[in-house]
């Protein structure tokens, strides 16, 4: 009983870790269906190009969040017209190139770590261009968008049909914020499930996986690994990565747990890039697009997720900057007052207001239906 508490409290742990994340990434997925026209982000994003490819990337660091998140956001960007290659590179930076995810691998393991996963991101930006040059189904992924589309209809997020203005006007207005509360907490309808079972699961992993079942099934051990066993680690862990079952946060401490018991630079670096093939990243992505685009896309950042690992290793290695201390990990998560307090109480007030808007919204659109048919019966006699 008390190993289940133990396990339950690492994962509520995690979640707390990663809260304000979401909340974060959600707005901002909310925003852009909202404040964006399928029009202005067709004509940044919709043709193919290393510009827009640039930009897309750019888009989604601006908006980096948890991965969860940035899933809705993704599918957004394509819904609005982005090119599929253009909405692949916004997935993939809005992930990995996380700012809170690398001041906690700073704190863990260290600063090479946190400047390793920012190459990461890059370089997988850079594979999945190269990739979907070379290989890209042009029909499927405009059945995967017709699936996303129908979908938003589906849940009744269509936000945009009916309100006029720019995006100032929008972004100024109740109304534009009525619409956005709404995408807000039809997007969390979406997702929740599969986010209280993935930390859920990822903090019984934490305490009832021995940590040799790591040991065995990652090659390497003490000194300099060889390229066979930096290849090897960097193709299994993303495969672990998928029964793990979170996100980009809830990776970073068992990513700290898999360097302390000897995983490789790249090994690691590929666990970290992993967020986007946990098994629930993998479903949503179905629901979203449909399994064969689901597929499709898992194949691609699987790909690009282990060159990139191996990649980064060895660049470290080419200047003698592998890291070589490896601390211990005793504690996973910990609830304190800290900064994750502090962004949690404030994404939650914000959470609170959209929540507010949200809940307002259809008593103040019943409220104007009464007042137009009570003008209408006034003219009429």
């Amino acid at each position: 009983m008390e190993q289940i508490f133990e396990a339950l409290y690492t994962g509520a742990g995690m979640l707390w870790k990663a809260l304000w994340a979401l909340a974060f990434g959600y707005t901002i997925s909310a925003g852009i269906q909202v404040l964006v026209s399928r029009e202005q982000m067709g004509r940044v994003l919709g043709a193919r190009g290393l510009k827009q490819a640039g930009l897309a990337g750019f888009f989604g660091f601006v908006s980096s969040s948890c991965s969860f998140a940035a899933l809705a956001a993704s599918r957004s960007v394509l819904v609005k017209g982005a090119h599929p290659a253009n909405a692949l590179a916004f997935l993939i930076a809005s992930t990995n190139l996380v700012i809170e995810l690398g001041i906690v691998l700073w704190v863990l393991v260290g600063w090479r770590f946190t400047l390793g996963n920012i190459l990461l991101g890059i370089l997988m930006l850079a594979y999945a261009y190269g990739i979907t040059r070379l290989w890209f189904p042009r029909r499927l992924a405009e059945q995967a968008r017709a699936h996303a589309e129908h979908a938003q209809q589906r849940e009744g997020m269509e936000m945009e049909h009916g309100m006029q203005g720019s995006f100032r006007d929008k972004l100024l207005s109740l109304a534009g914020w009525t619409r956005i509360a709404h995408a807000f907490f039809m997007e969390w309808k979406m997702v929740w499930k599969e986010i209280l079972f993935g930390f859920t699961v990822a903090g019984f992993i934490s305490v009832f996986v021995p940590q040799a079942f790591w040991d065995a099934i990652f090659i390497g051990g003490e000194g300099e690994p060889s390229f066979f066993a930096v290849l090897e680690n960097a193709l299994v862990a993303p495969v672990v990565a998928f029964f793990t079952f979170i996100g980009s946060m809830g990776n970073v401490p068992l990513a700290a747990m898999l360097w302390a018991k000897g995983n490789s630079f790249g090994g690691v670096m590929a666990f970290l890039g992993a967020d986007l093939l946990a098994a629930t990243v993998v479903w949503i992505h179905v629901k979203y697009y449909g399994w064969r685009y689901a597929l499709y896309l898992s194949a691609v950042l699987y790909i690009c997720m282990v060159a990139a690992g191996v990649t980064v290793h060895y660049l470290f290695a080419l200047f003698g900057a592998l890291p070589v201390t490896r601390p211990a990990v005793t504690e996973m998560i910990r609830f304190s007052i800290d900064h994750t307090f502090f962004l949690n109480l404030a994404f939650g007030t914000l959470a609170a207001v959209l929540l507010w808007l949200h809940m307002r919204g259809p008593a103040q659109r019943h409220e104007h239906s009464r007042e137009v048919h009570r003008h209408a019966g006034g003219r009429h006699h």
